[in-house]
């Protein structure tokens, strides 16, 4: 089992200045404004990523994003536990997220 990021009290958001977009049939997620020079590039989205990143508008923790994949794509809780770790640690890689 992987380590969790942080303590079920900790809140992640996903930072100003990214914006998710559908380019053909792919969705992803850009930089915009100030952020370009961090990170020029785009993050391909797929339909898990994608939820996630619009419930990152706002604060949430790892258990509600963790049961919104477990309700969204009847999923195990173990596998989405290990899916928005995974997400996360890409995330927080690329500087992208506000963890409180």
């Amino acid at each position: 089992m992987k380590k969790k990021i942080g303590t079920s009290m900790k809140t992640f958001q996903l930072k100003e200045g990214y914006i998710q977009r559908k380019v053909a049939d792919t969705e992803v997620l850009i930089s915009v404004g100030e952020n370009v020079a961090n990170f020029n590039g785009y993050i391909e989205l797929n339909s898990s990523a994608a939820l996630l990143i619009n419930l990152l508008k706002v604060p949430r923790t790892c258990e509600e994003l963790e049961q919104a994949l477990e309700e969204t794509f009847s999923i195990s809780h173990s596998r989405a536990e290990e899916d928005v770790l995974d997400f996360l640690k890409t995330l927080q890689a690329h500087d992208m997220v506000e963890v409180d």
